[in-house]
């Protein structure tokens, strides 16, 4: 009886025995299945995942190696939950949030032309380099707030030389002087060197951060504010100008002739006769005489030309003449300021590298300011200016930028851009020297009251009303402040296209 007593009891324990083993090789699965990653797959037999089908494999190997693929499958789930916050945190740290800046340095080809429309003036500031530097400021307010607000600013030298042409033929001459005969023209052109000139601008934007998403792609609309302005002057400035005469049916000398499909004209030449006392008796516009053979003669007057009682002559060649201006010729100074529209996108090629690229388009208003100092007949500092209103300018910027990460909170930036001003229509305005025409105007009074008490004949009388023309001209001017206006007169175009380099930082 005992040793059936002590048998039934070694089967007991071994039952117990086995059924703790039993239920610590379920241990695993049990935790498997309370995991928070598991799927029908997390635990698999080793006969199903390597097809063995024998019971002597399974059954002296199944039991340890599941255990032993339990094991991983648990390695493998906290690794998951490892890289799972480790993810989370990198979308977070993608996030744009916070204080960023962005500093760089630009190099950029430009140019600035302006034409005026009436008065066939061009000027042309070709082959402008600049070296700029510029930084941006941005505040974005998280997920929560999907906003953002941008500052930036930018300062630019001129870097080295370029040409500057002060152009008055190729847009037509411009006439200044009618008279019986026809009409006097004057045609000028001048080439100096641009130096030392200088840029600024600044730019604050309001934005709605990634309101575009289309997959690794994001949009960024935005409206905001541009000031910009470029300052540019001319030294060394070498020209050359000349005056012309075209005569109507009246006057009998040829100035300006067709020769092969090439029109040729002669420099203007005016000789005044006076008799022996200075008192004058008149004038003549020299030029090409056709003969009865069709062939032209000399520009020298013939004798028939000269009046009776001439003592002596004068020459009169208007403003033909070479000219060297060592110093400031030329000095603009050109603002551009307006809102603007603006769209950002960018592309994440991976965790480290971004490009993005970007489109403007402002109104800004058109505000040029000009000093010649050489121009005794102009006022100075401010010689000329020339005005848009809103929507007679427009502004196209383009942009391009490569970004890479250099450190978790630092990137290095390479990028492209480019801008096109443009203004049409804008109001011209000359401010005249008032010194200088104010003593101009008393020799005509002066010169007209002498002639109204000598003889009159009909070349003092057609030089009379001459002077009253030019009398009446300036006090017209007088009582418009010495200064006169154009509208819808100038057409001006500024672009320049970059390339820049810097750093993003995240703060």
């Amino acid at each position: 009886m005992n040793q059936i007593k002590e048998r039934n009891e070694h089967m007991k324990r071994l039952g117990l025995f086995l059924l703790n083993v039993s239920v610590m090789a379920a241990l695993p699965v049990v935790a498997g299945a309370a995991g928070t990653y598991y799927n029908g797959n997390l635990y698999q037999s080793p006969q199903n995942r390597y097809g063995m089908g024998g019971a002597g494999y399974g059954n002296s190997y199944g039991r340890g190696y599941g255990q032993y693929n339990d094991h991983a499958m648990m390695v493998k789930k906290t690794t998951t939950k490892k890289t799972k916050k480790a993810t989370s945190k990198e979308t977070a740290k993608a996030e744009k949030h916070g204080f960023a800046l962005d500093l760089d340095f630009r190099h950029e080809f430009a140019s600035w032309n302006f034409e005026m429309n009436n008065a066939g003036s061009k000027l042309r500031y070709n082959d402008l380099s600049w070296n700029v530097l510029s930084g941006e400021g941005a505040y974005y307010f998280g997920d929560s707030t999907p906003m953002q607000i941008k500052l930036g600013a930018r300062y630019g030298k001129q870097f080295g030389d370029s040409p500057m042409v002060d152009d008055d033929i190729t847009n037509g001459a411009y006439a200044y002087l009618d008279i019986d005969e026809g009409r006097e023209y004057g045609h000028a052109m001048s080439l100096g060197t641009s130096k030392d000139g200088t840029q600024m601008g600044f730019n604050v934007s309001f934005g709605l951060t990634d309101f575009f998403k289309w997959g690794r792609v994001k949009a960024t609309p935005s409206i905001g504010y541009r000031y910009f302005k470029h300052e540019l002057k001319t030294e060394s400035n070498y020209g050359l100008t000349m005056d012309t005469f075209e005569g109507n049916s009246s006057h009998q000398y040829i100035n300006c002739i067709n020769a092969g499909g090439e029109k040729q004209c002669d420099p203007l030449i005016i000789f005044g006769f006076y008799n022996g006392s200075g008192d004058y008796l008149g004038y003549f516009v020299g030029g090409r005489l056709e003969d009865d053979n069709g062939d032209l003669t000399s520009i020298i007057a013939d004798a028939s030309q000269i009046p009776a009682g001439t003592q002596f002559v004068t020459v009169d060649l208007g403003d033909t003449y070479y000219y060297e201006q060592s110093g400031t010729s030329h000095k603009y100074e050109t603002e551009w300021a307006g809102p603007y529209l603006a769209l950002d996108m960018e592309y994440a090629i991976d965790d480290k590298n971004i490009v993005s690229g970007g489109v403007e388009l402002g109104l800004p208003i058109y505000d040029s300011k000009g000093d010649q100092p050489y121009r005794i007949d102009w006022a100075h500092p401010t010689s000329v200016e020339d005005k848009g209103d809103f929507g007679d300018a427009y502004h196209l910027g383009l942009n391009a930028l490569w970004s890479t990460q250099l450190t978790d909170t630092v990137n290095f930036t390479l990028g492209f851009s480019y801008d096109f001003y443009k203004v049409t229509g804008a109001t011209a305005k000359t401010f005249l020297n008032a010194t200088y025409y104010e003593s101009l105007l008393d020799a005509y009074e002066d010169e007209y009251d002498y002639y109204s008490g000598v003889t009159q004949t009909d070349e003092v009388v057609a030089y009379l009303n001459e002077l009253d023309n030019q009398i009446d001209a300036l006090n017209a001017q007088k009582a418009a402040g010495w200064s006169i206006e154009s509208s819808s007169e100038v057409d001006s175009i500024y672009k320049s296209m970059g390339i820049r380099a810097g750093v993003n930082i995240k703060f």
